[in-house]
């Protein structure tokens, strides 16, 4: 990965995990109103959406 690869990728993460803690006030919401199954699966998707992050800040660590 270039530098340029390496900002782009870095700005898409960020975006993401502004994302990521929106769902995470819906989650909240979810557990305030009861609603357990729908809070349940939202924070299953935000895991997923996580460990996808993870990966990529793995593969931008081993370019530097």
């Amino acid at each position: 990965m270039d530098k340029e690869d390496i900002y782009s990728e870095i700005e898409f993460l960020i975006n993401e995990l502004e994302t990521l803690v929106k769902s995470l006030a819906t989650a909240r919401e979810h557990i305030a109103e009861n609603s357990s199954n729908r809070a349940s699966n939202n924070l299953s998707d935000i895991e997923i959406r996580l460990q996808a992050i993870a990966g990529k800040v793995s593969k931008i660590k081993s370019s530097i």
